[in-house]
């Protein structure tokens, strides 16, 4: 596959997983392609590259997907901040240094 988008490796090894199970998910409901892309409102080209893993398609078309498939509140869990690890330390990082650059009780108290 090529990568017009130039996404990372990992990236469009992941984006191929997803390709793989909407597949599978496909075919376990009995839907053709064809069927497919009319119940997500797209061209059959542009189902075909979902199942492909082109990362040109659309994200609209891979939410319209999770919902024609009762797979929406999967989606759910995307982006959750509480699961934002490196986003956490990130922050907290940046308090930490917050804190160091702040004066303390003490010195605030001298300056009174």
């Amino acid at each position: 596959m090529k990568n017009p988008s130039r996404i990372s490796p990992r990236a469009t090894a992941a984006l191929t997983g997803v390709a793989e199970r909407l597949r599978r998910a496909r075919k376990r409901r009995g839907w053709t392609q064809t069927q497919m892309s009319m119940f997500l409102m797209v061209g059959e080209a542009t189902y075909r590259r979902m199942e492909k893993g082109s990362p040109a398609v659309a994200i609209g078309a891979w939410v319209s997907a999770f919902e024609q498939l009762g797979l929406l509140s999967e989606m759910g869990g995307l982006l959750l901040y509480d699961n934002d690890r490196i986003g956490a330390s990130i922050e907290q990082s940046r308090k930490s240094v917050r804190r160091k650059n702040q004066p303390s009780l003490d010195e605030l108290a001298e300056r009174l």
